[in-house]
Parts: structure tokens; C-alpha cells; sequence
């Protein structure tokens, strides 16, 4: 019974992620922080690539006044981090290229990184936010992804040039954010 509902729980959230949903839907994901116009945008695409007249890309509420750590500071923390909520600051390194449901923050050094989530999949980001700077808010947790959740991911992200898709064999251990707030910086120039 219980390996049905985990399969029924992937399930739904491969075919979540790979669908774009309809403008009603859309609409009511709305993230509760409104455009620098205050104008409510009834398409996700829209919504998804909407940035604010600073140029930063706000989404879900307004980030705490909560200290910012690093991404090395939350992995050399995670296991004293796991269930509290946390504000991490980094580089995004990818992105769901499907519908920008889910990002990964790069820390300084090479593996560092933390794959955040929308909480209620219902907060989009830019699917061109690679190479961005951003602080993200959210309750930190230290978990297994399955090998076909890892594939998942993999299958989503934007390939760099000259690189060539991952295939997971095994479940893998990774550090999440289930995102509540985030603020994406415009890109450096």
C-alpha cells in the first residue's frame, strides 16, 4: 500500500511539473507579491518571467529579516538545519526548463548546492535565471531523492554546451528548500 502511494506521489509530480497549467490555474498561483505596477498577469508564462521595474524578480512573500547564510554555511549546518526554516544565498546553477517550478543554488565551491522547490507548486521562476544571483527562504530539509525523482530533474534542466545527460541508477541524498520567498538578481553584465 505504501509503495502505491509513494509510485501515485511521483506520478503526480512528474506530470506537474511537465504541464503547464491552465490561466485559471495560473491565476490563482499567483505569488503574493504583486508587480513593481501592481498589475496581476493572467498568464503563468507572463507571470513566470515577470520582474519588477529594479529589476529583481520577486517571488512567493516578501523575504524575513531572518540572517542570509551561504550555501557551504546550510551544508555544513543540514543536519541541525533540517525542518527550520532558512535564507540562503547563492548562484543559480539551473532550472525546471518546463515551467521554472524548481531551481538548484550553486554555493563557491564545485558541489555545493541545494535544489529548491516551489511548497505549494505554485511559485515560478524565470527559466533563464542561470548565472543569477539569489536569496531564497524556505524550510531546509536533508532528504533521499529517488532514482526516477533524480531522473526527473535531470531530463528538466537546460544541457550546458558539450554536456550530456546524467543517468541515475541509484536513489541520491540532497539538500532541498521548500520555497516560501526569493529574490533573484538581474543578470551581471
Amino acid at each position: 500500500m505504501r509503495k502505491m502511494l509513494l509510485s501515485s506521489v511521483v506520478l503526480a509530480s512528474f506530470m506537474a511539473c511537465s504541464s503547464e497549467k491552465p490561466a485559471a490555474a495560473a491565476a490563482a498561483a499567483a505569488p503574493v507579491v504583486a508587480a513593481a505596477n501592481d498589475a496581476h498577469p493572467q498568464d503563468q508564462k507572463t507571470e513566470r518571467e515577470r520582474v519588477d521595474a529594479d529589476g529583481i524578480a520577486r517571488r512567493g512573500k516578501p523575504l524575513s529579516a531572518e540572517a542570509t547564510m551561504t550555501v557551504a554555511e546550510a551544508a555544513a549546518k543540514a543536519k541541525d538545519l533540517d525542518g527550520k526554516s532558512v535564507k540562503i544565498a547563492g548562484t543559480v546553477e539551473s532550472v525546471c526548463q518546463p515551467m521554472g517550478c524548481w531551481f538548484v543554488i550553486q554555493g563557491a565551491a564545485p558541489g555545493e548546492s541545494i535544489r529548491v522547490m516551489s511548497k505549494g507548486h505554485d511559485v515560478f521562476m524565470p527559466r533563464s535565471s542561470a548565472g543569477r544571483d539569489v536569496v531564497a527562504e524556505g524550510e531546509f530539509k536533508v532528504k533521499t531523492v529517488s532514482k526516477e525523482m533524480a531522473q526527473h530533474f535531470e531530463d528538466e534542466r537546460e544541457l550546458k554546451d558539450g554536456e550530456t545527460r546524467k543517468v541515475f541508477t541509484a536513489d541520491v541524498q540532497e539538500l532541498s528548500l521548500a520555497l516560501t520567498a526569493a529574490e533573484l538578481q538581474p543578470k551581471k553584465s
